[in-house]
């Protein structure tokens, strides 16, 4: 039996969250050796295995909390895993495999989904296979969009503590549960988490995660205005701007394998793209998705979206010298263009008697610069 496998380790006391290494399985349990020396074991008894990856043969061996993985993509790795572990392994093994099978019987379903799309595609050249991949995106479960999401956000660092004062995340709570009604996509679950930092600047993250700073709070006026923040960051995750962004990271080469239902391209490109600061930079067509999306649904939730085009002007006025990253509106050029289509579509709705939020928005803002002296302790 062979004991030593190429592969390597997922562990956050690494400097860049992994390493590649020597994978063995030891008396002791799976062990990995990483070139500057240090090592990790998971024992046998401990070990949690999963295949996947790329391809979906790659072995991963996580200890309970999934804070250390190793893993290694040989192909005698599986086989002799069992082996080292004198089978107490066997069943989770056998169940990643099945499901693997199982997936690749969907992918089959997929791939029939998409015979016309590969036909236009072999016509059409390389604008035709772009538009293909963007539909066989389109067409995964938003499921896809959950796992995404989660798994990214348990791996970004954001820049400041979660804010714990009830007042203010109960405010930003209440604003979401009144726009999440009215959402294009049905039950999906909407996660608000407040951090503290002077950053103006929201972002959602597929499958419903909305993170938004208290720089970008204090600087709006009034509860409507943050409302058609959060209104704009659930239109991204309604209209799955981000999978498509993940589809479109991927390469157009790359991007064909979802026509074949492959999505383990797809979940490692997600966490990845996601995990960097560049996480809010849509493309100007989303933007303007978003904020048309955003109008609909203030306007179906009873919210005066006249909050947006607002909010937009505080930007460009009291924040136009900040690095672009920090900005909310940054990844518009033209915040003087935005503004207008904006107002164009709000003067277009219909009537309608808008009911205010039920926040005390000075109280808020007391609580926000009183930070971090209302936090709960110990927490």
């Amino acid at each position: 039996m062979q004991t030593i496998y190429s592969g390597g380790v997922f562990s956050e006391s690494l400097p860049d969250g992994r390493a590649g290494g020597e994978v063995e399985l030891a008396p002791a349990g799976v062990s990995v050796r990483c070139p500057d020396g240090e090592s990790f074991v998971i024992p046998y008894r401990d070990c949690q295995v999963e295949m996947g990856g790329y391809h979906g043969r790659m072995i991963f061996c996580r200890n309970p909390d999934r804070s250390l993985t190793i893993y290694s993509d040989d192909s005698k790795f599986r086989r002799d895993l069992s082996l080292a572990a004198a089978g107490t392994l066997d069943d989770q093994l056998a169940i990643s495999h099945r499901q693997r099978r199982s997936e690749s019987r969907r992918s089959l379903f997929y791939a029939s989904a998409f015979l016309l799309a590969l036909a236009m595609l072999v016509v059409g050249g390389y604008f035709g296979i772009r538009r293909a991949a963007k539909a066989a995106v389109l067409a995964l479960p938003t499921s896809v969009d959950e796992q995404i999401g989660n798994a990214a956000m348990k791996s970004m660092t954001l820049e400041g503590p979660p804010v714990k004062d009830r007042v203010v995340v109960d405010a930003m709570q209440t604003i979401v549960d009144r726009l999440a009604p009215a959402a294009a996509i049905a039950g999906l679950k909407f996660n608000v988490q407040v951090v503290e930092s002077p950053t103006v600047n929201a972002f959602a993250l597929p499958g419903g995660h909305i993170v938004i700073y208290t720089g970008l709070i204090e600087s709006a006026k009034t509860p409507e205005q943050v409302a058609a923040v959060l209104a704009h960051e659930m239109s991204h995750v309604t209209l799955r701007h981000g999978l498509q962004r993940v589809g479109q990271s991927l390469g157009v080469w790359a991007g064909l394998t979802l026509l074949i239902g492959d999505v383990s391209g797809l979940m490692g490109a997600g966490v990845d793209l996601f995990h960097t600061a560049s996480i809010n930079h849509y493309s100007r067509e989303h933007e303007n998705e978003a904020d048309r999306e955003g109008v609909q649904m203030l306007q179906a939730a009873g919210i005066d979206p006249a909050g947006m085009p607002q909010f937009f002007s505080i930007m460009a006025k009291d924040h136009a010298e900040l690095p672009g990253i920090f900005t909310w509106v940054s990844t518009h050029p033209d915040e003087a263009s935005r503004i207008a289509d904006v107002k164009a579509q709000i003067a277009n709705l219909p009537p309608q008697e808008y009911r205010p939020l039920d926040i005390d928005w000075a109280e808020v803002q007391t609580h926000l610069h009183n930070l971090p002296a209302n936090q709960p302790q110990g927490e």
